[in-house]
């Protein structure tokens, strides 16, 4: 009597080799989604930080605006704090004030405002003015006058985005520049 011994068949092999196919799946679409993940985040924060930077030449567009209504910067200027509608939370809205990085701004009184003033006259003399100066056409204010004329003064503005956390300040950029007004 002869036994024969059928031939195995490979029974479980295709199971290991999907499971382990699909745990190699697995892993890349969990990478990819990671990976998607934070390009959001950076895409995220790229437009916050474009849209704080924004909003301080804003700021400064807005203290130009300003000069028109109090004359010479130095004397009968205040300081601002201008909130933003950019969230329907009033406390969540960005402001753009008339302020270094960290200072505290009160729009209620004036004296602390005057005190925080941040548009400060420069001597021309340390600009090194001189007759034959560089201007553009738009500051030109006469036909032959040799010098542009007016003075110089120095202007920071800040912006500052509130923080989800009270403890913890918000995002702030401050822009410092330099500027000519007056004939």
């Amino acid at each position: 009597m002869t036994l024969y011994s059928r031939p195995r068949a490979a029974r479980g092999n295709a199971l290991m080799i999907t499971l382990v196919a699909l745990s190699v799946l697995m892993l890349l679409v969990g990478g990819a989604i990671q990976f998607t993940n934070r390009n959001r985040e950076a895409a995220t924060e790229k437009i916050r930080g474009d849209r704080i930077s924004l909003c301080a030449d804003a700021a400064r567009r807005h203290l130009f605006s300003r000069l028109t209504l109090h004359g010479s910067p130095t004397e009968s200027f205040e300081a601002f704090d201008v909130q933003l509608l950019d969230n329907p939370d009033n406390t969540a809205r960005t402001s753009m004030q008339m302020a270094h990085y960290g200072a505290y701004v009160d729009p209620e009184d004036p004296l602390n405002s005057k005190a925080n003033l941040t548009v400060k006259e420069v001597s021309m003399e340390t600009l090194g003015e001189s007759k034959s100066q560089v201007a553009s056409v738009g500051n030109v204010f006469g036909p032959g006058s040799g010098s542009v004329g007016g003075r110089y003064y120095r202007a920071v503005v800040r912006c500052q985005e509130p923080s989800a956390n009270p403890s913890i300040r918000g995002r702030e950029f401050e822009i410092e520049f330099l500027f000519r007004y007056g004939f």
